[in-house]
C-alpha cells in the first residue's frame, strides 16, 4: 500500500510496515553533499562524491541515515544503482512524517 498524503512532499511515500519511500534526484560531482529543493517530484540531493563504484550511493544512504538519526541498515537504496532518479526505503514509524521531511530537506544545512 503506497500513501501520499497531500500535507507531505510528493517525494516521500508511506509503504506500511514502518517504511517510508524516498523518491530523489541526485547531482553527483557537488562540492558538498545537501538537499536542495525538488526536481520532477523528487528530493534534489547534490551529492559530493563521484559515482564511481558505488561511492555515491554509500554517501547517499550514510547521508540519509546521519540526517534521521538512524543506523545505515535501516536505509536501503532500492532503485536506480546506477540512476540520476533513485529510491531509497528508510524504516521509520509513520508519526515521524513530519520530523522526516525537516531531517532530509535540511541534509548538508
Amino acid at each position: 500500500m503506497h500513501k501520499i498524503s497531500d500535507d507531505r512532499p510528493a517525494w516521500l511515500i508511506w509503504r506500511g510496515n514502518d517504511q517510508w519511500l524516498i523518491q530523489l534526484a541526485i547531482r553527483s560531482g557537488a562540492k558538498e553533499t545537501r538537499a536542495e529543493g525538488e526536481f520532477d517530484g523528487r528530493l534534489k540531493l547534490f551529492v559530493k562524491a563521484p559515482p564511481i563504484e558505488g561511492r555515491a550511493n554509500q554517501t547517499i544512504v550514510q547521508s540519509i541515515a546521519s540526517a534521521v538519526g538512524v543506523p545505515k541498515s535501516h536505509v536501503n537504496l532500492v532503485s536506480g544503482l546506477k540512476s540520476k532518479q533513485k529510491s531509497v526505503v528508510i524504516e521509520l514509524p509513520e508519526e515521524a512524517a513530519a520530523q522526516l521531511v525537516e531531517q532530509l530537506t535540511s541534509i548538508g544545512h
